[in-house]
């Protein structure tokens, strides 16, 4: 607020003979004022670079780190790489020679499922049973024989059902031969003559089996200890 001196001139004008201000702090408080705020504009500007370098700083300080820990996994990786090549070529050589045994033994299953059928029938009694033709395959056996009567072939091929791998065994034809004499006059009895089939079970199942079985074993003894 200012005061003014002043008087009325000749022609009735009022003329300005100076003045003062009643309230000179008030500018002196505007000045106080916009310095603060510049001074804290100063600080909030020096704060974020302080905050934007720190943290240029520590990204640039994990980079490094995270750079020197891929260089010493290259390098690890290269030093193992020998012995992991060799690791896979004899874990190669392994499985191709699980292959190799379980197909030999699936080459091999009908001959020796064949010497299991010769051995037991040079055990088994015969009681009047004579095999007059026997046809090998890759899953059944095909007999063909003769016996005094029904009752001795149904014996004769329970007994053959019990060889090891033997699945099942059925009489696929039976009748009677030509009887003669005191013999026609039986009914119900005499010699009879009977194709039988004696089917095996798959060659591989158990091979196959035992491969996974050791595969899954091996797979779990590689693990590394404490991994899940």
């Amino acid at each position: 607020m200012s005061w003014m001196n002043s008087r009325m001139g000749t022609a009735g004008h009022p003329v300005w003979i100076g003045g003062f201000n009643l309230l000179p702090y008030r500018q002196r408080d505007a000045r106080l004022a916009r310095r603060c705020c510049l001074l804290e504009w100063l600080g909030a500007a020096l704060i974020g670079c302080t905050a934007v370098l720190a943290v240029a700083g520590w990204q640039m300080f994990e980079r490094s780190r995270l750079d020197a820990q891929r260089a010493a996994s290259e390098r690890e990786l290269a030093a193992l790489a020998v012995p992991l090549s060799e690791l896979a070529r004899l874990r190669h050589d392994a499985e191709e020679q699980g292959k190799r045994g379980a197909r030999a033994v699936a080459l091999s299953a009908p001959l020796t499922r064949l010497l299991d059928l010769l051995d037991t029938l040079s055990r088994v009694p015969a009681d009047g049973v004579v095999l007059q033709q026997l046809r090998q395959h890759a899953h059944e056996t095909e007999l063909l024989a003769t016996s005094t009567d029904p009752v001795a072939s149904a014996v004769w091929l329970k007994q053959l059902s019990t060889i090891h791998g033997v699945k099942s065994s059925e009489v696929a034809d039976l009748h009677p031969l030509a009887r003669t004499g005191h013999d026609a006059s039986a009914i119900g009895s005499g010699p009879v003559e009977f194709a039988a089939r004696l089917r095996w079970d798959e060659p591989l199942k158990e091979v196959v089996q035992a491969v996974a079985s050791a595969r899954a074993h091996k797979r779990e003894t590689d693990k590394p200890r404490g991994a899940r």
